[in-house]
């Protein structure tokens, strides 16, 4: 929206649109919530270069969330991740927002009781998202081999982010008691783990209780390219709901929740 534009009418229709959602939810995400601050816009036909950032009321706009979150008994979670100013870090507490809490970002490397410090209390935990690899495709680097298969990285950097990535599953593993090459029983001790913090939600991605290793998104390629968000996933809902691998996982979590 134009900010300037969005304040003469006192924000009706951000009002309107969240309102709507909220009442229909009992959590609500916002994605990329550094854009209550700010905006980088490329006029139309421009090179990036040519760009801005546009300011954006922020203040306003996180009491409008707020007012509707607390309307509509609905809980709010910010998406802050990547470059985050300071001012949404501090915002988001102040308003009782969430956070998002990855695991795949965390840094496992260090003394087993400290690295890394679990979700908190303000923290959505995951283990990924839309616009991260699954859990399988993550720890077998297959993330890794598509960025170089569309250019968004070269083949000469592809060697060291094998190597780093083998790390980090090992250091994950030693963290959790378990075994790189397991992946069923990583993905459950990380549940339980994350399960067992004081996040108030542990959302898994539906695919990775199957240990798909292909992500359903990449990040930086147009879907003409990459059948972005368009494959069919792997299993049906019937076969998901009678599936005994994926039900045991649903009761580690659901144990770790519950203590």
């Amino acid at each position: 929206m134009l900010p300037a534009a969005s304040r003469l009418e006192g924000h009706r229709y951000l009002a309107a649109s969240i309102g709507h959602q909220a009442s229909l939810a009992g959590v609500l995400r916002v994605d990329h919530v550094m854009a209550w601050t700010r905006l980088y816009v490329i006029p139309h036909g421009m090179p990036l270069s040519e760009g801005t950032y546009v300011s954006y009321p922020a203040e306003e706009l996180f009491a409008i969330l707020t007012l509707e979150s607390h309307r509509h008994h609905c809980e709010i979670v910010g998406e802050n991740l990547g470059t985050v100013p300071p001012e949404i870090d501090e915002a988001l507490p102040r308003h009782k927002i969430w956070g998002m809490y990855l695991a795949e970002f965390q840094d496992w490397k260090g003394k087993k009781e400290e690295a890394p410090a679990p979700p908190t209390e303000r923290d959505m935990a995951l283990i990924g998202t839309h616009a991260t690899p699954t859990l399988a495709g993550w720890l077998k680097g297959a993330d890794i081999g598509e960025r170089v298969h569309y250019r968004l990285m070269g083949e000469d950097g592809a060697p060291v982010e094998y190597q780093e990535r083998a790390v980090q599953a090992e250091w994950i593993a030693k963290r959790l008691n378990t075994s790189p090459e397991d992946y069923r029983a990583l993905l459950a001790a990380l549940l339980e783990w994350m399960g067992r913090s004081q996040s108030p939600l542990v959302v898994p991605w539906l695919e990775d209780l199957w240990l798909e290793d292909r992500a359903v998104n990449l990040p930086g390629t147009p879907s003409s390219v990459r059948p972005n968000w368009q494959r069919p996933m792997r299993l049906t809902l019937d076969e998901v709901f009678g599936n005994a691998d994926i039900a045991a996982l649903v009761r580690t979590l659901d144990a770790a929740r519950r203590a």
